[in-house]
């Protein structure tokens, strides 16, 4: 990759778009949500809005990237619904990398060669149907049991970690969820324990501990400031919810990351 282009990525930042990175050539690992992960040529790796990134500028690689907003793409429900559906891309899932095939490749090259700067009203819609032919296609690829995220037990997940995604900051009781949903608790931590393998404090916990690592990180505020944010009464209280989860005080953890 070019690294003059990447020099301003190498830091961590937080993104409002979806990213979907092609390597072509090499080997990389770029870090996400504060996790490195490795991707190899042959091998595409999507992220979701809102993740921090961390650009690789240290390895020779070569790749492509497609960025899309959701004002972009969800033009109606049904858009709305994929974009949802998708595990690739949604909050409760570990971002990995999948090896794409002939067809991806095609899907790709198709967008690149139709792709014109210059005003013509057919391909915007032209290419909102190849991205959702893309997004599709992965998930198919990423999907081993060949059957599209219809259980129960997932659709349970994903308004369960939507309804988190809203109110993390002032709901951090599995009760208030459970109110919240319509749904007895058995039935949200059955369906979290077989989809993600957590009970739902667990979930709350972790989210609410990525946007303080996620503050800590990419944004200026103090540790006052970002205990504030998230909720806590006091900055004491956030400093020993961090310390119990990380293992480490906030102040160290940011100065770790930043080193």
């Amino acid at each position: 990759m070019n690294r003059r282009a990447c020099s301003i990525t190498g830091e961590p930042h937080r993104t409002s778009f979806y990213q979907i990175i092609r390597i072509t050539r090499g080997k990389t690992i770029q870090k996400v949500d504060f996790t490195p992960i490795e991707v190899s040529a042959g091998q595409i790796l999507f992220i979701g809005k809102d993740q921090v990134m961390s650009f690789d500028v240290e390895s020779e690689y070569n790749g492509e990237i497609i960025l899309f907003t959701d004002e972009y793409y969800i033009r109606n429900e049904s858009d709305s619904r994929l974009i949802k559906q998708i595990e690739l891309l949604n909050p409760f899932t570990v971002n990995k990398p999948i090896l794409y095939d002939e067809n991806i490749d095609s899907i790709w090259e198709l967008m690149k060669k139709i792709y014109k700067p210059e005003n013509d009203n057919y391909i915007p819609h032209i290419l909102h149907h190849l991205l959702s032919s893309l997004l599709i296609y992965s998930e198919r690829i990423n999907d081993n049991s060949g059957h599209f995220v219809t259980s129960q037990g997932y659709q349970t997940t994903l308004q369960f970690s939507q309804a988190v995604e809203e109110n993390y900051k002032n709901m951090r009781k599995v009760n208030e969820y459970v109110t919240y949903l319509g749904i007895t608790s058995k039935a949200l931590s059955k369906a979290l324990k077989n989809t993600i393998g957590k009970s739902p404090k667990q979930y709350i916990d972790d989210r609410l501990l990525l946007e303080a690592k996620r503050l800590l990180v990419y944004s200026n505020k103090s540790v006052k400031e970002i205990s504030f944010d998230l909720g806590f009464e006091e900055p004491t209280n956030f400093s020993k919810f961090f310390r119990e989860l990380v293992g480490q005080s906030p102040n160290d953890f940011k100065k770790q990351q930043k080193a």
